[in-house]
């Protein structure tokens, strides 16, 4: 069975495929025409996976007339606008399933988390249809709703995107910098209150949302708060104010997922999606919850996995036995086998993961370029930059290059077998292969690895590389602790501030030529500059 999931719109363009169950390939336009969905927002433009249907020839056996079925969560009369934006012919209708948004959310999360037991699967967003949260219940790979907060209700998603704005950031771009950031604050009576009383948990249920504007509340109540409290007195807390405002979402959040528990006490596990957990703080306070066992977030946790949770909730379906399934990886994009480069501007030898071990060690910034790209936003070591994060320095210098001032520590990639011992990972180690949860330092590895801990939380948001997940790397990340007697590498995605990850192999060469790195790893080759 072949099934095409497509999205387009103001923050997020794309098209994934599954043949037989299967995830084939899973493209997000912004890699191909270089531009962040983000922008589309402040634009107003509601973009088309023009590009996206540009490479649908990278899976040789494709076919658009030989498509079962196409799905959205859009109508069918916007899905129609999305095929033709494409560039395609007539639209087959009668192939169109259209697939709730919160439901392709769920199914990404369910249908890749490979839990056999009774599973919370929960999304929550801004909004999406009528909806900025829906609950279900995994059972025997079936989900039944069991709860849901439409938009009369106050939304958490739009919550944080009221934090982001009021200090001074933007929306769809900027939420990672106040989780970075409000780990450098601390506790204000004052300012807490404002934001907890802005929001309400009744039950699974928000507070009704009574602003004189659609889906206003939240930020008419906030702001009347505020300005109470502080009228319009200059305030130079900024740290302390994403402290609070992070503090309380997490909370509002978890009293959620109480909520559900005391309802539903036997059950341990649960699968996320939805845009707000992209916030590892948060995912780390519900991982730490002492009645869940596990906690799977989807990889493509945005509206980026619609296409592809959708593909999912329509093969379900269509195939009632379907049960949840483990992914070996997300690498879904695109590949490139024959790499030109120029040889009056570029050294070329052969690939050697010893002699890149020492590269490392001697302080040198690599760029890594393998293989297919990664399904979503966070850069898995297929499209990473990777260095030693033990070299005294490394953090600024890898920040300046990349023009890059935030907060957030660079990202910890570590071997499966020391995961543990550098860090408290005592649970979701599944979901940690792909980096969408924060976790503890032990206090050993503090000054090991500064590039890579929180300076004042010491936490890091960890990857854990297996010998399934990613053998190439795994085994350059070994030749790296035999030298060094470091399990752990610096990764941060392959892009300079402002700009999408890294595609096509032309782009990384820019890096190289503009010494964003110093050296360049593609496929088999290792390029220097001259």
């Amino acid at each position: 069975m072949k099934i095409l999931g497509l999205t387009g719109g103001l923050h997020s363009a794309g098209l994934a495929y599954l043949e037989n169950g299967v995830p084939i390939f899973a493209f997000e336009e912004e890699r191909f025409n270089r531009i962040k969905a983000y922008k589309d927002f402040y634009a107003m433009k509601f973009r088309m996976p023009w590009e996206c249907g540009q490479h649908v020839w990278y899976h040789k056996n494709y076919d658009w007339l030989k498509l079962d079925y196409i799905t959205s969560h859009y109508d069918a009369d916007v899905a129609e606008k999305i095929w033709r934006g494409i560039g395609l012919g007539p639209f087959p209708s009668e192939k169109y399933i259209k697939i709730n948004h919160h439901l392709g959310h769920c199914a990404l999360a369910y249908y890749c988390s490979g839990f056999e037991e009774d599973t919370f699967v929960v999304s929550i967003d801004a909004s999406g249809e009528k909806y900025s949260c829906r609950m279900y219940l995994g059972k025997d790979g079936n989900m039944d709703e069991i709860n849901n907060i439409p938009l009369t209700h106050k939304s958490l998603g739009h919550y944080y995107s009221m934090l982001t704005e009021f200090l001074g950031f933007k929306r769809l771009k900027d939420e990672g910098k106040i989780v970075g950031l409000s780990s450098h604050g601390g506790y204000r009576k004052e300012v807490y209150d404002c934001f907890n009383k802005c929001i309400t948990i009744n039950g699974l249920k928000t507070d009704k949302d009574k602003g004189k504007k659609y889906l206003g509340g939240i930020y008419e109540d906030f702001y009347r708060l505020w300005f109470e409290e502080f009228g319009s007195k200059f305030t130079q807390f900024d740290e302390d104010i994403a402290y609070n405002g992070q503090l309380v979402f997490e909370e509002k959040v978890l009293e959620l997922f109480n909520n559900l528990h005391e309802k539903y006490p036997n059950i341990k596990k649960i699968a996320l999606a939805g845009g707000i957990f992209a916030n590892v703080k948060l995912n780390k306070r519900i991982n730490e919850l002492d009645w869940v066992d596990e906690v799977f977030v989807a990889p493509p946790m945005g509206d980026e996995g619609l296409p592809l949770g959708s593909a999912l909730a329509v093969h379900k379906l269509k195939n009632p036995d379907f049960k949840p399934f483990r992914l070996n990886d997300i690498f879904l994009g695109t590949s490139y086998i024959d790499v030109v480069h120029d040889k009056e501007k570029f050294n070329c030898r052969p690939y050697s993961p010893t002699q890149l071990a020492f590269d490392l060690k001697e302080g040198k910034v690599v760029g890594w370029f393998q293989d297919r790209y990664e399904h979503g936003p966070r850069a898995l070591c297929n499209r990473s930059i990777i260095a030693d994060p033990s070299v005294p320095g490394t953090y600024k210098k890898v920040n300046d290059r990349l023009q890059r001032n935030d907060n957030m520590p660079f990202a910890p990639v570590v071997l499966d077998t020391h995961a543990s011992s550098v860090f408290n990972v005592k649970k979701s180690k599944y979901t940690a292969e792909f980096m969408t949860m924060l976790y503890d330092t032990h206090l050993e590895w503090h000054n090991k690895i500064p590039a890579v801990v929180h300076p004042v939380d010491k936490t890091a948001r960890i990857q854990i590389v297996t010998p399934n997940s990613n053998g190439k790397f795994y085994d350059l990340l070994r030749k790296f602790h035999a030298v060094t007697q470091i399990p752990v590498l610096l990764n941060t995605s392959f892009n300079v501030h402002g700009e999408p990850i890294v595609c096509h192999p032309k782009e990384a060469f820019v890096h190289l030529d503009n010494e964003i790195v110093d050296i360049l790893v593609i496929n088999d080759k290792v390029y220097t500059k001259k």
